[in-house]
């Protein structure tokens, strides 16, 4: 007779093998990649169970895989497609610069309007500048952080994702990691993700708790060493988890208490809860925001932008110790072409936020109705049109308490979503201009059905 757990693995296998059948084209792709791509991607983040999805095409709120399954998509390039899959707006900019070149590496006119939609949007943006990844963007905020206070030292929240580089590619709990070996929830170690990374840049980078007053505490301790804090407002990686309005008002205070930079990492946050970003939503000024995701178009993009007094050292030409900020293809024209379309959209209309932000709410409502009418042991969270579904009772206020999930159901919804048409991440869903009231309605149809499945198979 089978225990329960080898039961409960041939269920979830079950499912594995269920996605497996009806896309074979698309399992092929990946086998074919693996043969001259590590795991098959160009990003560890495309890894999926039972194998990553391969698009063969995407339009409005929806994709299809190479073997034409169609799904909803609420993964939207990782929050990047705010107005839905291939929109016209963008399709109309990249038509009309591409005849004038791809690339030029120099100053080109359309840099000004793209800026210019920064800083008319964002409160906190005086001035801004461009590169191509929010890695990078995040790396340039740090740098300017030390560079303008003369001191050796940066701080991150527990759980917070801001990129690769070494200094930030620390506790945020990536699978594999030593997730539970993470020090007191109240004074956290730094864990590096990733062997390789330059040692002395992590074991220098300050862990803080989200959500909880002993980062205040911890914040003064090293107040003198202290050059900036970086915070995503919405933790995105660790499950879609707000910051406290309260708590970040009170960053804000002893951040300028300490005469430390805080950054707002709004790579996810930027142009989706408002048109000014996470700053608007909440109510809260940063010193410098660092962006990517949405304002690009579609595109590698990156940008730091903040006052004009958090900036003076990137003006490199009149400031003797600017600091060293370089990239060949930072703010080419293509992708400002394509993301001053997508903001310029995005500031004529903006009840296309209340509208989004009306749809994420929607669905944590109901679900979480559902989830108290059934007795599930699970919260929807999330702030605006990001969201997510925790399998553990709440409140999630941090990573540590999304980690709490059920070790078999919360691999066992993702399969279920998978399986029923549901293209979504692993820990944040997305909602874009393109979906409507009845996309929603299948989205909180597809969330109540999976976990109805696990319950009647025992899984949950």
């Amino acid at each position: 007779m089978l225990d329960s757990t080898q039961r409960i693995a041939n269920i979830l296998n079950t499912y594995r093998n269920e996605i497996m059948a009806k896309s074979p084209k698309s399992l092929a792709v990946w086998q074919k990649n693996r043969t001259v791509m590590p795991a098959g991607v160009g990003s560890l983040f495309r890894l999926a169970d039972p194998f990553p999805m391969v698009i063969k095409r995407a339009q409005g709120g929806r994709v299809w895989d190479a073997d034409d399954n169609e799904y909803l998509d609420f993964m939207l390039g990782f929050s990047v497609m705010i107005l839905g899959n291939a929109p016209e707006e963008v399709e109309v900019a990249i038509r009309q610069a591409l005849p004038n070149g791809t690339h030029y590496g120099q100053c080109h006119e359309h840099e000004y309007e793209f800026a210019r939609l920064f800083c008319d949007m964002v409160p906190g943006v005086e001035k801004v500048t461009f590169c191509n990844s929010g890695t990078e963007a995040t790396m340039y905020a740090l740098r300017l952080a030390r560079a303008t206070t003369g001191r050796p030292l940066v701080a991150k929240f527990e759980g917070g994702y801001h990129g690769t580089h070494d200094l930030l590619a620390v506790s945020f709990g990536r699978p594999g990691s030593q997730a539970n070996n993470c020090g007191p929830i109240d004074d956290p170690i730094a864990i590096p993700e990733s062997p390789g990374l330059a040692e002395m840049a992590w074991k220098d980078t300050i862990i803080l708790p989200y959500n909880h007053p002993a980062a205040f505490d911890i914040i003064l301790r090293h107040a003198d060493r202290l050059a900036g804090i970086i915070i995503e407002p919405v933790q995105g990686a660790a499950g879609t988890i707000p910051a406290d309005r309260d708590f970040l008002a009170e960053l804000r205070r002893i951040t300028l208490e300490i005469g430390a930079l805080l950054i707002f990492d709004e790579v996810i946050t930027g142009f989706r809860l408002a048109p000014g970003g996470a700053q608007e939503y909440f109510g809260i000024i940063p010193d410098v925001s660092t962006y990517g995701k949405v304002a690009g178009g579609g595109f590698p993009f990156g940008a730091v932008g903040g006052t004009a007094e958090a900036m003076h050292l990137m003006e490199y030409d009149t400031e003797p110790s600017s600091i060293l900020m370089a990239g060949t293809f930072n703010g080419g024209p293509l992708v400002t072409a394509a993301g001053a379309a997508v903001l310029q959209r995005l500031s004529r209309e903006p009840q296309l936020f209340s509208r989004l932000n009306t749809m994420g709410d929607r669905f944590r409502a109901e679900i979480n109705q559902f989830i108290q009418n059934e007795d599930y042991p699970a919260l929807a969270v999330g702030a605006g049109s990001m969201f997510w579904m925790h399998a553990t009772r709440g409140p999630v206020k941090s990573v540590r308490d999304a980690r709490r999930g059920d070790r078999f159901a919360s691999p066992g919804l993702r399969l279920l979503y998978r399986k029923n048409g549901l293209h979504i991440p692993p820990n944040h869903g997305f909602m874009c201009a393109a979906h409507t009231d009845e996309d929603i309605t299948r989205l909180i149809e597809i969330h109540k059905s999976a976990m109805e499945e696990l319950r009647s198979q025992g899984v949950w």
